[in-house]
């Protein structure tokens, strides 16, 4: 890395180039790639003659003029000093940390600022995206819970967009199982919105995970910015889930985005009435994979270069000695949890809700139990939302 890139100094080189180009207005990523294909590297673009620029179809005499002066245009010593102060780390398509899935997009970002574990986009391996409505029921919270909790139990970092409803609960259930999420913004991360987040995006980059945005740090949100945001979200993962959806729901453009990306759709089913259910019954009719645990997604990547379904589940979720009726929890390895939940199951078979009633903890804490005693073949789950003992399940 340059010593510019250390200290605040005057030459330029391909990653000063890159944070000038994403900071100049009415530039944006795909004029970018253009001019890249003319001049070579981003500091040759910022180099060129005005007369060249403006030959440029797409760019004329008005944008050569913001690129040719860009100093007047921008202020890169100000940004990098708020990136500074913010402890916030850069990451540009030049740089190892960039998510190798989103250099596949056709207009992938210039540079991603990044507040937590950056190393993290680097070594993504598999990552699922789990996205949804604002306006949430009782079952998209449940799925969306059972969703992220499975994932971050089988070492996927969830992705979603720190919005309200959704993808709040899949950042949250992925917090609980001590799993990695990364939130991607459609602002700067000086203005985190919404506010209401404020603390879920520290506890996220806390937790070895990553906020994420491709916007100047001062930028605000706008109807703009939210497409731009959902591409990432698309764009740096196997797959995106839509777990609850109205017909003009935002998540159907991040699903629509997956497509165009060559990237894996799935939908959550719900019920034929309820308006947050529309929108994914429409991604069914149109192809998109029917999703009603997370088996069925490790299902669809099973075939993938180490992602066998053994290599998965149970192993990754740590396999111990199969339970028996007469002593569910013996010679396991449980959490407080865990064995609260055994305990009171014991040789019968009990709906989750009545679990978490009986259980008296909080609903995440039950849930991640419940899909961790899955994952380890200990217990299973019946139609109904019922839990019975594996032993007692393949007795039946």
């Amino acid at each position: 890395m340059s010593s510019y890139w250390k200290q605040l100094g005057v030459a330029l080189d391909n990653r000063t180039a890159y944070v000038v180009l994403n900071l100049l207005p009415g530039i944006g990523p795909l004029r970018v790639n253009h001019l890249l294909s003319l001049f070579g590297t981003p500091q040759a673009v910022l180099a060129a003659k005005r007369a060249e620029l403006a030959r440029v179809p797409g760019i004329g005499d008005r944008l050569a003029g913001v690129l040719h002066h860009w100093e007047q245009n921008c202020s890169l010593e100000n940004e990098l000093a708020l990136v500074k102060k913010a402890g916030v780390v850069l990451v540009t398509r030049e740089d190892d940390d960039y998510p190798a899935l989103l250099r596949e997009i056709h207009d992938p970002p210039l540079c991603l600022y990044v507040r937590g574990n950056a190393s993290l986009l680097g070594k993504l391996g598999v990552a699922i995206a789990i996205v949804g409505s604002r306006r949430t029921t009782h079952y998209g919270i449940r799925v969306a819970e059972n969703l992220a909790t499975a994932a971050a139990l089988a070492g996927w970092p969830v992705v979603s967009g720190l919005a309200r409803g959704i993808d709040t609960v899949a950042h949250q259930a992925t917090l609980s199982a001590n799993g990695k999420t990364i939130a991607v913004l459609g602002s700067g991360l000086a203005h985190v919105y919404p506010q209401q987040n404020i603390d879920l995006g520290r506890r996220i980059a806390e937790s070895a995970g990553a906020l994420l945005s491709e916007f100047p740090m001062l930028y605000r949100p706008d109807k703009r910015t939210f497409p731009m945001r959902n591409r990432v979200i698309s764009g740096m993962t196997q797959g995106t889930v839509v777990v609850e959806a109205g017909l003009r729901s935002g998540s159907l453009i991040t699903a629509g985005q997956a497509l165009e990306q060559n990237r894996q759709v799935f939908a959550v089913p719900g019920k034929v009435d309820s308006p947050q259910s529309r929108g994914c019954h429409a991604l069914l009719k149109d192809g998109a994979r029917l999703v009603e645990n997370f088996d069925d997604i490790l299902d669809e990547f099973s075939q993938l270069p180490g992602l066998s379904r053994g290599s998965i589940t149970p192993e990754r979720a740590g396999v111990g000695t199969p339970a028996t009726t007469e002593n569910p929890g013996a010679d396991l390895q449980l959490s407080d949890t865990e064995r609260k939940l055994l305990s009171f199951l014991g040789a019968n078979e009990a709906s989750i809700d009545a679990l978490i009633s009986a259980l008296g903890l909080p609903t995440p804490a039950v849930l991640g139990a419940i899909v961790t005693l899955e994952m380890r073949h200990i217990i299973r789950q019946l139609p109904g939302r019922r839990i019975v003992l594996n032993n007692r399940a393949l007795a039946g």
